[in-house]
């Protein structure tokens, strides 16, 4: 018959248990020793892989854009914003993202998908 070399007969404590209590491990047998060290190791590489993402994302340039509420600004405000002229918004509403039109002469530009749209376009 063939055993599996890394069976472990005796069950494995979990990484909370092991935080609580250290000196468990004293009484573990090497197989179950190993198994935690390779879950330690599993975890390790998750958190790292969290890590590198959150750190990437935190150093997007629109992340802080993203972390704010939107906000529909006025032509004005928003020409002023993002260093255009108001007729430049204006005459090219129809192309801009997150244009909304509140009446046939009230418009309004949402502040961050203007701001991608900008990053992403030469103007």
């Amino acid at each position: 018959m063939i055993r599996d070399r890394h069976a472990i007969a005796e069950p494995v404590p979990t990484l909370g248990e092991v935080q609580k209590d250290p000196a468990i491990l004293s009484r573990m047998p090497l197989a179950v020793i190993v198994a935690l060290r390779r879950q330690v190791g599993h975890l390790a590489a998750d958190i790292d892989a969290a890590l590198f993402s959150a750190m990437v994302e935190a150093q997007r340039p629109d992340h802080q854009a993203e972390t704010r509420p939107d906000q529909l600004l006025t032509p004005a405000v928003a020409a002023e914003r993002f260093g255009v002229t108001k007729r430049w918004l204006l005459a090219h509403a129809n192309d801009l993202p997150g244009v909304k039109r509140l009446s046939r002469k009230t418009i309004r530009f949402s502040e961050h998908r203007l701001a991608r749209y900008l990053d992403r376009t030469r103007v």
